[in-house]
This record gives C-alpha cells, structure tokens and sequence, in this order.
C-alpha cells in the first residue's frame, strides 16, 4: 500500500509512523551513507557547471558508489558516449526546472541512458541533482509499498513525498537536516521512510 498521509501521522505499508519519528530516521540515515551531503553539494555544482562531462563522469561513479554498486558507474560510462549521457541529463534537468516540474519525464529522460534504464539508479541521480523535488525509487520501495516500477511509479511517490513533506513542515516537526526555515524536502522524506523499510 502506497504511502497515506494523516493529520498526525504517516502509514506506510500497514504499519504507521508517528511525525516525530521522522527526525530519528534520517539521522539513522545519515549514519547510514554519510556522503549524502556531499554529493548533494556535488549535484549543485554539477548544475552550476552546466553538466560538464568530467564533473559528470565523476558524479555518476560517486552516485552508484553511494548506491552501493560501485561497477554500475564504470558500466554506464563504457556504454555510453559522455556527449550523450550530458545530453540525456541536461534534457532532465529542463524538465525539472519548470514551474511545475515534469518528474516522470526527468526520469524517462535518464532512462535513455543505457544502463540506466530502471527507476533505482536513475532516481538517485536525479535525488542528488533535486533533493528538494526528487526521491529514489528502488526495488525495495516498489515491492513493499506498491509502487509501479516505472516512471509514472516514481511519479505517485514523488507526489506522496511532498505532502508528507508539506505535513512535516506545517507540523513543525525539526529537520535534523538544518536547513532554512526548518524546510522538509522530498528526498528527507524518502531517507525517513527508507530508514524504516530497512530498519536502519
């Protein structure tokens, strides 16, 4: 069952988890793969630098490292021209930076780039290069809550990310992640919900 957001809580799955857990898991999260902020702040930079093919070739072996898939990266960049990788993820990018971001498409976009043609790898890239708008869809997620393992899949997540996240934020629930305004992202929400599939 796909995430339900209440009042005062989330469910997920059968089993629900009160707001003010949420704060815990992304902490365990981060203990988990400390090299979240630093690839976000890669991702930012990358952005900056208009997708420049070394600073992308680099991103994306940092990202599958991060995955824990370390040989995916060295597979995507031998199957691919980085002229058409940097194309592929500049296409994505347009589409996320709309005024009402094109998620399944940013994906699908991702998806063209060979070896990236699942929703696992490809949502991690797009996370670290829109962690405020963009989750991770892997294997686990789909299988345990019931989301198509596709793009319109990752496009429902997404949209049930960002209310819980809406939640949170007008809940004043604290964001151990310190930012402005204590703002809640997409990708903190996924984190959290991860954490609690995994039992991180």
């Amino acid at each position: 069952m796909p995430i339900q957001v209440d009042a005062d809580s989330i469910t997920v799955g059968n089993e629900m988890i009160p707001l003010e857990d949420f704060g815990k898991l992304i902490e365990r999260h981060l203990y988990r793969y400390p090299n979240t902020p630093n690839l976000e702040l890669e991702g930012f930079r990358l952005k900056s630098a208009d997708f420049d093919e070394q600073k992308l070739g680099l991103f994306i072996r940092h990202v599958c490292i991060w995955g824990g898939y370390a040989g995916i990266g060295g597979r995507i960049i031998n199957q691919n021209s980085m002229a058409k990788i940097s194309e592929c993820f500049r296409s994505a990018m347009a589409k996320l930076e709309i005024d009402i971001p094109n998620i399944s498409g940013a994906l699908q976009e991702i998806n063209y780039i060979r070896g990236l043609g699942t929703p696992s790898f490809a949502s991690k890239h797009l996370r670290f290069l829109r962690p405020d708008i963009c989750p991770i869809l892997d294997s686990i997620i789909s299988e345990r809550l019931g989301y198509s393992f596709d793009r319109y899949g990752y496009e429902e997540l997404t949209s049930d990310c960002a209310k819980t996240a809406v939640l949170l934020q007008s809940s004043q629930i604290a964001n151990p992640r310190h930012r402005d305004s204590n703002q809640w992202y997409v990708s903190d929400v996924e984190m959290a919900i991860f954490s609690y599939l995994n039992r991180l």
